[in-house]
């Protein structure tokens, strides 16, 4: 297990307040447990931003599979991005719509060129990615 550095952190009672009631509302264990959480993902999200350093993400995404081309269209762009796709997984929502889930690793300017390119297919109709960092 990872070694803990103790710090403290000064704040305005109500922002304390307030911090308290989300803690309690997302059922966490602690103030540090839930630091350690919001700082975590305030770093994917810079990762993200500026696109440096390695990462886990994924890309999750629904289209119409009548749609002209699209499962060739969303197999090509796996295969050109290949390196960095750990796996995917589809499923079958209703009789036209199908989702996937891409789970990528590698560089983050890599993962945000394939949820470009994903994005751009014409196909389609809803994306939503995720990063996370390797900490």
């Amino acid at each position: 297990m990872e070694e803990m550095v103790r710090f403290s952190v000064s704040m305005p009672e109500d922002l304390a307040k307030e911090f308290d009631r989300w803690i309690d509302e997302k059922q966490l264990k602690n103030r540090s447990d839930a630091l350690r959480q919001i700082i975590r993902s305030y770093i994917g999200q810079t990762m993200w931003e500026v696109q440096e350093g390695e990462a886990y993400g994924t890309f999750t995404f629904s289209y119409d599979h009548h749609s002209r081309d699209a499962s060739r269209e969303i197999t090509r762009l796996q295969h050109d991005f290949g390196e960095f796709i750990i796996c995917t997984t589809h499923v079958h929502i209703d009789h036209d719509t199908c989702m996937e889930v891409v789970l990528l690793r590698g560089e983050t300017r890599e993962i945000h060129r394939f949820v470009e390119a994903a994005s751009s297919l014409g196909c389609i109709r809803v994306g939503v990615s995720s990063l996370l960092p390797p900490i």
